[in-house]
């Protein structure tokens, strides 16, 4: 009989060493408090995509000894397999396999004389109980009243703060207000991926999130290459783009005729021409520049509105300010 449990057990590490060793990610998980129906769900729904199965931690610990060497930093997971504990093997990588069991969260009441994992919120409004039963409700400290029949909790109220046990008469009142602070998940601990272990609070990231740092990180990138004048495949278009504009203005201001800057060349020494122009008496002007200097006059006259226009609004704005103060100050003088 003592050979063959032996015998069954020096079975079930090895298919677990080969199992561990078919998959890309590798993954410890947590089945504390995880019902049977939740579990099969979630092997339901993954099937084909990962592999999962629940072992004892002695078992697992000797496959993953005997996989040293063979797969990279796989006793890493060694820390993370306390308790009871799933193995959940996948060509997934660890980030979207996380991103998916936690798809199948639930949540369940607290019960009494539990320690609180977070802070237990009851929150304000109209509950489902009945009136009769508001002493039950103030008896475990929720503030409440009777509002059409039914009890409302007046205000967002810290029932137990996390870290603090449960008592009996508040476990019983938060199961009657539907209140469910409780998550069951199968909880990855950590994840073994080409050599890395990922343990779970890196693993809890949001993707979106991460992609938008990617994104700010790239871009910010790209700006310092190109401001250093470090050439690469991306920050060349744009310090070419750059130089070209640099030089071009370079070139119009010296006054340098090109076949690209001749006509920036000439239409500033037309605007030179005009402004010049403009400052001479009417009769050394002949009609050509006479009308040309109506044309830009004319073309002027909107910009110069709205300038004038905001103008206006500043001081207006800055003369109601000064009267509000003034106000203000024979106010406090008689107050």
């Amino acid at each position: 009989m003592v050979r063959k449990n032996i015998l069954k057990k020096q079975k079930i590490v090895q298919e677990l060493v080969d199992l561990i060793g078919s998959g890309k990610t590798v993954a410890v998980a947590s089945i504390d408090r995880v019902p049977a129906d939740l579990l099969q769900k979630i092997r339901r729904e993954l099937r084909g995509q990962a592999t999962i199965r629940v072992v004892k931690r002695r078992l697992l610990l000797r496959a993953l000894e005997q996989l040293k060497g063979k797969l990279p930093g796989i006793e890493g997971l060694e820390e993370y397999a306390n308790g009871p504990v799933a193995v959940i093997v996948t060509d997934l990588d660890p980030f979207r396999l996380f991103k998916k069991l936690k798809e199948f969260k639930r949540y369940a009441p607290v019960k009494a004389g539990q320690i609180a994992p977070v802070d237990i919120v009851v929150p304000a409004g109209i509950s489902p109980v009945p009136a009769p039963m508001i002493a039950e409700i103030k008896a475990a400290g929720i503030p409440s009243k009777v509002t059409r029949g039914f009890v409302e909790v007046t205000e967002d109220y810290v029932a137990v703060k996390a870290g603090e046990v449960v008592p009996e008469a508040l476990a019983n009142a938060l199961a009657k207000l539907d209140v469910k602070p409780i998550e069951i998940m199968l909880a990855v601990q950590a994840a073994w991926n080409e050599g890395i272990v990922f343990p779970r609070d890196v693993l809890d990231v949001s993707v979106e999130e991460v992609l938008s740092q990617l994104a700010t990180a790239h871009m910010h990138a790209i700006n310092l290459a190109v401001n250093a004048g470090y050439p690469t495949t991306e920050s060349l278009p744009i310090m070419l783009a750059k130089a070209y504009r640099e030089a071009l203005g370079l070139a119009v201001a010296a006054g340098y005729v090109t076949g690209e800057t001749a006509k920036y060349v000439l239409a500033r020494a037309y605007g030179q021409a005009l402004a010049l122009a403009s400052k001479l008496p009417e009769d050394a002007l002949d009609d050509e520049l006479k009308a040309a200097l109506q044309g830009a006059a004319v073309a002027a006259a909107p910009a110069q509105q709205e300038s004038s226009s905001s103008q206006s609004e500043e001081e207006s704005s800055s003369e109601e300010k000064s009267e509000e103060d003034a106000a203000a100050g024979l106010a406090s003088l008689f107050g």
